[in-house]
């Protein structure tokens, strides 16, 4: 009889490098909510796993390790380079960029991801209370229903699409993460004329710290790890 790995609470996925994004801080991420003291205190058991962003990844490194993980709840992390806020993503589409290389050099043979599945597929993770769990920590937050057309899109699709049919339903989301203020190579644009405080137009947010990103992950990671224990009990 072959031995079955013990589930964990929570698998924790981040992505490598890829084209203009030399290093990825979701690697640093993931492993340093997957190895979080303050979960292991709570005793989550979580498990980490930093995918090469390519597309191949798509037909058997990630439907492999949500198999040999079975977490109970799933947490997925992507860089949004532009972006300031931290985005949690409600939805991933069945449409890939056919013109974005991965970092084989590879891009989508196609403009959807897998022929014959539903345009779209909806978290099942709790992302009101995501949200306001994550923001209590000082960060800054929104909802989003674009998720893009890259790796980040895919894998939430694919994800989404190996997990659905499991009861209870599994908490999985994507979170969006921006560049580190220590990383962002860019400098902070002036500001115009129309952003200027004299029209009363709010403050472009900074860039959160890594250390900032990962106190409030980890909050997320206990968020979804508590709705998937109540709703193995309802």
């Amino acid at each position: 009889m072959v031995k079955r790995n013990k589930r964990c609470d929570i698998l924790i996925t981040g992505f490598g490098p890829f084209p203009r994004v030399p290093v990825n801080p979701t690697a640093v991420l993931a492993e340093r909510v997957g190895g979080s003291r303050r979960l292991a205190r709570l005793g989550i058991r979580a498990e980490h796993h930093v995918f090469r962003t390519r597309y191949a990844i798509l037909d058997k490194a990630l439907p492999t390790r949500l198999t040999a993980a079975r977490p109970r709840a799933v947490l997925m992390l992507g860089v949004a380079t532009r972006a300031r806020h931290v985005r949690v993503e409600t939805r991933a589409v069945n449409k890939a960029n056919r013109t974005a290389p991965d970092a084989s050099g590879k891009t989508h043979r196609g403009a959807a991801l897998a022929k014959g599945a539903p345009l779209v597929r909806r978290s099942p993770a709790p992302l009101a209370r995501l949200k306001v769990a994550m923001a209590g920590t000082g960060m800054p937050v929104r909802r989003s229903i674009d998720a893009g057309r890259y790796l980040c899109n895919a894998s939430y699709f694919t994800a989404l699409g190996q997990l659905e049919d499991k009861r209870p339903s599994i908490p999985v989301v994507f979170i969006h993460v921006p560049m580190p203020s220590a990383w962002a190579s860019s400098p902070t644009p002036r500001p115009t004329r129309k952003d200027s405080p004299q029209t009363g137009a709010p403050a472009k947010v900074r860039r959160p710290t890594l250390a900032a990103m990962a106190r409030a992950l980890e909050t997320a990671a206990i968020v979804l790890v508590r709705e998937s224990a109540r709703r193995q009990m309802s």
